[in-house]
């Protein structure tokens, strides 16, 4: 029982700090966001006409656009990912150091389960966008055939 309510508080506690953590990136670091927003503007336009040239059945442009869009893509994913979970794990350590000094004895490593209910939850959010992308992209290509 000790444990559910362990894992409840603390994927509720995630859920807060990644609240924090966006309203502090948003005070904090307006600039950066401001670019990663323009990177992912362009993304989405080049995506919109690899889409095109697929409805125009024109696969060289086709490829072209995905190319740029995958020299573009990675680097911000990659950007994004190491700044936004840095700037999390640094909010959520106080947390994992409150729960290692007084639960230790009730949940044994409860530091690294902390850690790994995090990256759990990072990973099917992750994976849930990416697949929400995906189907998007597929419906907007239906869309133009």
């Amino acid at each position: 029982m000790i444990s559910i309510i362990f894992f409840a508080v603390t994927l509720g506690v995630i859920l807060l700090t990644e609240r924090i953590e966006g309203f502090l990136l948003r005070k904090l670091f307006r600039g950066y966001l401001e670019n990663i927003e323009k990177i992912e503007e362009k993304i989405e336009e080049y995506n919109f006409y690899s889409i095109l040239a697929v409805a125009a059945k024109n696969y060289e442009a086709y490829k072209g656009f995905q190319q740029i869009i995958s020299e573009m893509y990675w680097p911000l994913f990659f950007r994004k990912v190491m700044f936004n979970t840095s700037f999390f794990f640094i909010l959520l350590t106080p947390y994992m150091l409150l729960a290692h000094i007084f639960l230790n004895d009730v949940i044994p490593n409860s530091f690294s389960w902390i850690i790994f209910i995090a990256v759990l939850y990072f990973t099917a959010k992750l994976g849930y966008s990416l697949i929400r992308e995906s189907v998007n992209a597929w419906r907007s290509a239906r869309h133009l055939e």
